[in-house]
């Protein structure tokens, strides 16, 4: 007897190819039967009619780490069709934590009510086995955790034998199960690091057959320099590259994307395999601090709120504010205060979902000491997003075909300790709005084509066996959507709404998502 069958479904198996009318049986985790009809009893049966039966998508870039944690129902991911989430990214690993990375994550997990009993990532992805989770999980190792576990979040550069160090660090990484390196080359202590420093763990990671996963140097002003280095980097360490949420950010740069698309493109000439991922919207998201000076962001979130409260250190950046503003425009592409919206201060809640502009005129402040005073009272574990892109420009690269989907979200629940979190919507709506304002609705993409970005093109991508595609044999990972329902329903307002059109998710043969409610089941796997 199979445990599942799906009967009826429309299937887009990820490959690309066009959907086509099929039937599939499960039995023991794993797909065993692709037919027109089966006629075989099962435990349990899924009539999708009208549904399109899609491959579970994989979110290559999400910062799930500690949500997984404080919530292992992954709800907001899952409820998308995701089953599949790979954390580490933009240099941030949940291991391994030594010195300055260690205080750094306890301070983070604060947040979270998490417990950090852990120090290595092995350790890490040993609590999320036995703890249990909803959704398979993957982690890449950080570059700035490994970095400010050797050297501290401060600018200095490694001695041979440092260097060395964190060479070894990788390597036990990736000896524990880390898919690749991630860099947050545009954060400190990442941002300190010579190109020259980053080949070096990367090409460890090469050894083992990782990727390299970089949040580039810049996304702005120095974009095309930042993708410049991370294909050389990939050249260099002669491993694949992920540039991690592609995008054009800030106003100056907008007209700059056929040279983007070309630089792209032309990672082959150094025999670079290189892709992307990308979220569906035109705002980013990070901490509010990064938008300061990267002298004052040194040290790590705490202290860089304790360097706040300094007076003479606020005269030194009021100056820097007016003498180089466009450079600050740069860090963050914002036009002015108001392109800063608040999604997270724990210690000022009313304040999520809210300008900077809008809280100092609130608060009878300057704009400025206002975004000081937010980093301040939140210990530096205020967030944001900033609108700085341009919508035009979102399309263009969802169309490439070296372009795919991720969230650079988290796993979070509108309740509990997750639901007093602010975030993007990309965090609950990511996957759902690709299907269905750029696929149903805008015709950017045709539903096959927007499928192979969110599952084969991303397992292949990072190596993972059996998952993406619908075929004889592989993990039973599956989304069943109504594409002309299927929607998001999150707003940077409010951010905590669950997608439509997403009635059933199966992670490795168990149905997580059933009739539109999760069943508790906690079926995921650490790949």
């Amino acid at each position: 007897m199979l445990d599942i069958v799906i009967k009826n479904g429309i299937l887009v198996d990820g490959t690309g190819t066009a959907p086509y009318e099929a039937e599939l049986g499960i039995a023991d985790g794993r797909i065993v039967l692709v037919e027109k009809e089966i006629t075989q009893e099962a435990a349990k049966t899924i009539d999708a009619a009208g549904l399109h039966v899609a491959p579970g998508f994989i979110d290559p870039h999400t910062h799930s780490e500690l949500a997984l944690l404080a919530n292992p129902k992954a709800e907001s991911k899952v409820r998308q069709g995701v089953t599949t989430e790979i954390v580490g990214n933009c240099g941030g690993s949940p291991g391994p934590l030594l010195g300055a990375a260690m205080e750094e994550e306890i301070a983070h997990a604060r947040v979270f009510g998490v417990e950090v009993d852990w120090t290595t990532l092995g350790g890490y992805l040993e609590r999320i086995a036995r703890q249990g989770c909803a959704l398979n999980v993957a982690s890449l190792v950080g570059h700035n955790t490994i970095r400010s576990s050797v050297l501290g979040f401060d600018d200095v550069q490694p001695t041979p034998v440092q260097q060395v160090e964190m060479e070894q660090l990788v390597v036990e990484a990736m000896q524990q199960g880390a898919c690749g390196l991630s860099t947050g080359l545009f954060y400190p202590p990442g941002y300190f690091a010579h190109t020259q420093e980053v080949i070096g763990l990367a090409k460890v990671v090469a050894e083992h057959g990782g990727i390299y996963a970089s949040h580039i140097r810049s996304e702005t002003d120095h974009l095309f320099e930042a993708v410049e280095e991370a294909i050389d980097i990939g050249a260099g360490a002669g491993i694949k590259v992920q540039i991690s949420h592609i995008k054009l950010e800030g106003y100056r740069n907008w007209d700059g994307i056929e040279h983007l698309v070309g630089l792209l493109e032309g990672a082959v000439s150094k025999s670079v395999s290189l892709r992307c991922d990308q979220y569906p919207y035109v705002a980013g998201a990070s901490w509010l601090a990064y938008i300061l000076p990267y002298w004052a962001q040194a040290g790590g979130a705490q202290e860089v709120a304790h360097r706040l409260r300094d007076r003479e250190v606020r005269h030194r950046l009021r100056a820097d504010w007016e003498a180089n503003r466009s450079q600050w425009e740069e860090r963050g592409g914002m036009r002015d205060w108001s392109d800063l919206l608040i999604t997270s201060c724990h210690t000022r809640p009313e304040v999520q979902g809210k300008t900077v502009s809008d809280i100092a005129l609130a608060d009878g402040k300057d704009p400025f000491d206002t975004s000081l005073d937010l980093i301040v009272v939140s210990e530096g574990q205020v967030e944001c997003v900033c609108f700085g892109q341009l919508e035009s420009n979102v399309r263009r690269l969802m169309k490439h075909p070296l372009v795919g989907v991720g969230s650079d979200g988290e796993s979070l629940a509108p309740y509990g300790t997750l639901g007093q979190c602010g975030t993007h919507p990309r965090s609950y709506g990511t996957f759902p709005r690709v299907l269905g304002r750029y696929v149903r609705d805008e015709k950017v993409l045709s539903v096959e084509e927007a499928v192979k970005k969110m599952t084969f093109d991303t397992a292949r991508q990072f190596n993972l066996a059996d998952r993406g595609v619908i075929a004889l044999g592989v993990w039973a990972d599956l989304a069943i959507f109504n594409a002309q329902t299927v929607t998001d329903l999150a707003t940077y307002t409010s951010p905590h709404t669950y997608p439509e059109g997403v009635p059933f998710v199966i992670v490795n043969g168990v149905t997580v998502i059933d009739q539109g409610e999760h069943s508790g089941a906690l079926p995921g796997k650490v790949l």
